[in-house]
């Protein structure tokens, strides 16, 4: 656990008691702080540490507070406060994250910070599985997996890779980074941020992170080249990020398919050079590289069709780069629309054989997709997936061509499941199901609604 004692006595609030806000609860309370803890529609995850306090934010000591720390999915400004973040404005109460927490337990360890809008939880994932493969002590978390305050510190020869989300990035004035990545920035989260503007300066702080004496490690567009150059002006050290220094043993992993895991593995490659390891530790950390869970995981096989899960692709930006990953794509895509629709997903129906649309974006991608690719309105995800196996097994008996039938939403999926989580299991369900009924049954051809 990485334990804030500088922090001991003070006074503290904790709105959200998920992951983070139960992580930064137990961190403080073994600093010796003293705790009020509050959580809209939950009960806490876990056991409350002893001694703190649960009770309505209405309830809690404003006056005496240093701080508040609030879990990165309650509004803190935008489109509108919580009410218990505006009484922390009132009061002059610092709102902080749980990173911010993790930061001020000041750990020995060099710390590899890693944002953008797509491709983080890959490139975080990637650096820490090469670490760990090449004997080094590593520690990984932060917006993926365990919360930063449970992790330990792996010491001064170690290496902690936090994944950052720019929900994190807004309240963790406190953050450092050895090696700070900043992969891409394109519109996410507008509303949270009151626009692009607001988004870009949250991504943006990753570079203040690292100072002149870390290293900035950034990709290249319209909204990132002005930051580098910044960056650089002001005496940084900058290294852009090329796909085309991805090493050649990406091609071993099945998990890094496609042009943008190029550019993942790329930054991943040059952050652990930096870090000291040689480049055949790279390449073996690489071609052994699992992938993430819902994250163009192949979940099921059956005749030449394979079941891609990138359950985690909620926007056109992600879900365009897994469709630029394979061929003969039979498309699932919908759920709760983001502000610009399918956005880049909609540019990139090259290899899509027809796409089947659910949730409630369905209609509205329908229109956009009109006369580009055929679709059908499936409504659900078992549904979807049932008719695109039975098209794709169909056309295979036709043609002989091997398919992909791939989950890339380009969409949120709140409307029908509880996180993106939720529907990856559940196409991954439905996917082994009915690969292993194929096994035995015949597939008919599929009807489109």
């Amino acid at each position: 656990m990485l334990v804030p004692h500088s922090m001991s006595g003070t006074k503290v609030g904790i709105l959200g008691l998920g992951l983070s806000g139960m992580a930064a609860a137990h961190a403080l309370a073994a600093a010796g702080a003293k705790l009020w803890l509050h959580d809209d529609n939950a009960a806490p995850r876990g056991e409350i540490p002893q001694g703190a306090q649960l009770c309505g934010w209405q309830d809690w000591p404003w006056d005496e507070f240093s701080s508040m720390v609030i879990s990165p999915g309650i509004p803190h400004a935008h489109p509108q406060p919580h009410p218990a973040a505006a009484r922390a404005a009132e009061a002059g109460v610092e709102v902080i994250s749980e990173i911010e927490i993790a930061m001020r337990a000041a750990p020995r360890a060099r710390i590899v910070a890693i944002t953008g809008t797509n491709g983080k939880s890959t490139t975080t994932a990637l650096t820490g599985h090469c670490l760990r493969a090449a004997g080094r002590a590593v520690a990984v978390g932060g917006n993926i997996g365990d919360a930063a305050c449970n992790l330990d510190d792996p010491g001064a020869d170690g290496v902690i890779v936090l994944e950052l989300s720019s929900y994190q990035l807004e309240t963790t004035p406190s953050l450092r980074a050895d090696v700070a990545m900043l992969l891409n920035i394109t519109p996410d989260h507008l509303a949270r941020h009151g626009g692009m503007k607001g988004y870009a300066a949250a991504k943006a702080r990753m570079l203040d992170a690292a100072g002149n004496d870390g290293l900035v490690m950034i990709g290249t567009g319209p909204h990132l080249d002005p930051l580098a150059d910044a960056h650089r002006k002001a005496g940084g050290k900058v290294t852009i990020i090329n796909p085309a220094d991805a090493p050649a043993a990406i091609a071993n992993a099945a998990s890094l398919a496609g042009p943008h895991n190029a550019e993942n593995a790329a930054a991943a490659a040059k952050c652990l050079a930096a870090l000291g390891l040689a480049d055949d530790e790279i390449a073996q950390g690489m071609a052994s590289f699992a992938g993430l869970p819902h994250r163009l995981q192949t979940v099921a096989t059956h005749g030449g069709i394979s079941f891609v899960n990138d359950s985690k692709a909620t926007n056109g930006v992600a879900a365009a780069k897994a469709l630029a990953a394979f061929e003969n794509i039979y498309w699932i895509a919908g759920g709760e629309a983001k502000e610009d629709g399918l956005g880049e997903a909609g540019r990139a129906t090259a290899n899509v054989a027809h796409a089947y649309l659910i949730g409630g974006a369905a209609q509205a991608f329908a229109a956009e997709l009109d006369g580009i690719v055929e679709t059908s309105l499936s409504g659900d995800l078992e549904t979807a997936t049932t008719s695109a196996f039975a098209d794709a097994s169909a056309a295979a008996r036709t043609d002989g061509r091997d398919a992909t039938i791939l989950l890339s939403p380009a969409a949120a999926s709140f409307d029908q499941f509880a996180n993106f989580v939720a529907r990856g299991d559940a196409f991954i369900a439905i996917a082994r199901r009915l690969t292993a009924d194929a096994a035995t049954t015949a597939v008919q051809g599929g009807a489109h609604a």
